[in-house]
């Protein structure tokens, strides 16, 4: 069999197609396989873009320059020679210290309402699993990590917030994440971490990379303002 077989490739737009795998996620670290593909299909320098979500990768042609059957008869040729190699793995693990509070929860009185949770049991369960990042979007640096403790389940917000302070943790569906930056964001916020996770000195700004393991801590108000105040 084509290794290009096991793949559906799908018209997303005149000039996108999207590319998602047969193969059984249970037996895959899509956000992984998706990266490595994406990688591969960026070597031929046909594409306009590739962009890599977890389960799935849009690739953007210059429908001027080549036919839609043209870039079709492409992507199967670069399916058909990807192998997948586990290079991006990364299992290192990084601590996030974490002030669940109202002050910076804005959320949390609404979800302590819906769930029947206190306070306390909201910062523990959030913080008594080891997430994965699945994938990188929505806004530079923003990781989507799972999954969330089912017990902790919400919907986004009906109506995003326009500018959200750096550092804050929110939870939507059965992911949760941190803004690096702050701005816009539908997810219910539950508490904020004084750990800056871009450094643009580094070769690698963005500390939360696909591939690493994230595991939230709790913390006082005195240890926020200490590490904050310590970062200075």
């Amino acid at each position: 069999m084509n290794n290009s077989k096991k793949f559906v490739l799908s018209d997303f737009s005149e000039n996108i197609f999207l590319i998602r795998t047969n193969q059984e996620k249970e037996r895959l670290e899509t956000s992984l396989f998706f990266l490595s593909l994406s990688e591969h299909l960026r070597k031929t320098g046909c594409w306009v873009d590739v962009v890599s979500a977890e389960e799935s990768i849009s690739v953007k042609y210059n429908c001027l320059n080549i036919s839609n059957s043209e870039a079709k008869k492409i992507i199967f040729e670069q399916l058909d020679e990807f192998r997948y190699l586990e290079t991006y793995k990364d299992s290192s693990l990084i601590s996030i210290p974490v002030y669940y509070s109202k002050e910076f929860g804005l959320d949390v009185d609404d979800i302590a309402d819906k769930l029947s949770l206190s306070l306390q049991e909201i910062a523990d369960l959030h913080s008594s699993v080891t997430y994965k990042v699945k994938t990188i979007g929505f806004t530079p640096g923003f990781a989507y990590l799972g999954d969330l403790p089912d017990e902790l389940f919400m919907s986004r917000l009906d109506r995003p917030r326009v500018n959200l302070l750096p550092g804050s943790v929110g939870i939507s569906g059965n992911r949760t994440g941190v803004y690096p930056f702050g701005g816009p964001g539908g997810w219910r916020i539950i508490g904020r971490t004084p750990m800056k996770l871009f450094d643009p000195n580094n070769k690698n700004p963005f500390l939360v990379t696909v591939g690493k393991k994230i595991k939230f801590k709790s913390i006082t108000k005195q240890q926020y303002e200490n590490y904050a105040n310590e970062k200075l």
